[in-house]
């Protein structure tokens, strides 16, 4: 069993970039946070301390070859971070062990969950 992903849960990169996911959907919710659903995810980028995002904790430190800014971007995550029972109009859930591939200026890192939003529904 693992906790489900929430609107509020923080993700993490390789080069201690941190994000909060801020959408969940709605029509599943815990404590008033919708669940994040599989593919959300997909297309977000950590910012750097140069261009900060929305919800950027901490700036993604990874650079290109010349030293500019280049944070990660975020690839879907791997089929075992999504729950085998818990979906969403037909779309698994996340769950706190999500993790997939980055892209930056440095090549290919990890992104992973640092915290899933809430401690209350865990599933499979």
């Amino acid at each position: 069993m693992s906790l489900v992903l929430v609107a509020g849960a923080i993700i993490q990169c390789t080069h201690q970039g941190r994000l909060t996911l801020a959408a969940g959907d709605p029509r599943v919710t815990v404590k008033g946070k919708g669940v994040v659903l599989a593919g959300k995810e997909n297309g977000l980028v950590f910012g750097s301390a140069a261009t900060p995002v929305p919800g950027m904790l901490s700036p993604c430190t990874a650079t290109t070859p010349a030293g500019s800014p280049q944070p990660c971007a975020i690839t879907p995550a791997t089929p075992d971070g999504w729950s085998k029972k818990l979906t969403v109009g037909g779309t698994p859930v996340l769950l706190a062990t999500a993790s997939g591939v980055t892209v930056s200026g440095l090549g290919a890192g990890r992104w992973t969950v640092a915290d899933p939003g809430q401690a209350v529904l865990e599933t499979l």
